[in-house]
């Protein structure tokens, strides 16, 4: 469990911020809890595509969905980036994995809205309500010009992510072998400029970042010696202070990690 002098230090760093910053910390051997803002709604970004993911699996895993099936990129798929996806040519295939992967470790939007076409908005709405992810709601698809999605947003909470988080970590998100391969997805993430910038080494945090205008998130799991649940959110930023916010979540993500033991046990 965090220090009293520690926490404090990232109560104060995060409130003094400016913005709208909430925190949730979890040990996962004592099952010690910090946080605070913890269930407050926060613009989602691109961390609503955990709850993507968790539906994925718990329709491949019932049956519902063929894990081999190709679908076609079409022009009518492309939204601006992340990924890589919206460059690919037209016709290429890909299976849902495949859909999945890009999804998490390069955030790819236009592979995320294919999935929810896929898998259906509703159904990944009713899945996260049965997992208990509160405040977790996606509303509408990335980049979604439609009228009747107008002035609807996807939200998440720091809370609603980090009971995902132990999920999975505890193998129990739709199966285990599932879990395992979504933890797989979670460590081989490419964007490291926040929770692991300064962490000793490479796939040390299973994490999912999210970014917007004045939005910025990282919610993970810090594979210390004592493994820990870390989820910084914040929104309403300041135009131009991301950088420094990042930054900030690398600083306090060292120190939990240090806390937590630092490396691993072998």
């Amino acid at each position: 469990m965090l220090s009293e002098a520690l926490k404090k230090s990232i109560v104060q760093r995060l409130g003094d911020f400016p913005g709208r910053t909430s925190f949730y910390y979890k040990d996962l051997e004592s099952g010690g809890v910090f946080s605070f803002r913890e269930a407050e709604p926060m613009t989602a970004a691109s961390v609503i595509k955990l709850t993507v993911m968790a539906e994925l699996f718990r329709q491949l895993e019932a049956g519902e969905l063929d894990g081999g099936r190709l679908i076609e990129i079409r022009d009518a798929d492309r939204v601006p980036i992340c990924g890589v996806l919206t460059f690919m040519h037209s016709g290429m295939t890909v299976t849902p994995l495949d859909l999945c992967w890009l999804m998490i470790t390069v955030s790819d939007n236009m592979a995320t809205n294919m999935l929810i076409d896929l898998l259906g908005r509703e159904k990944i709405q009713a899945n996260s309500r049965a997992l208990g992810l509160d405040g977790m709601k996606l509303q509408r698809k990335l980049f979604d010009v439609r009228p009747e999605f107008r002035g609807l947003s996807n939200t998440i909470t720091a809370a609603g992510s980090a009971r995902l988080l132990e999920l999975i970590y505890r193998r129990e998100l739709v199966s285990p072998a599932a879990s395992d391969t979504m933890m797989d997805m979670l460590l081989a993430q490419q964007c490291t400029n926040k929770i692991p910038l300064l962490l000793p080494g490479e796939g040390l945090a299973a994490h999912k970042t999210g970014e917007d205008d004045t939005v910025s998130h990282d919610v993970g799991i810090l594979m210390a010696k004592k493994p820990c649940i870390v989820c910084f959110c914040n929104w309403r930023l300041e135009p131009g202070s991301e950088g420094r916010l990042n930054v900030l979540i690398g600083q306090i993500a060292r120190e939990i990690w240090d806390a937590q033991g630092g490396a691993p046990r072998r």
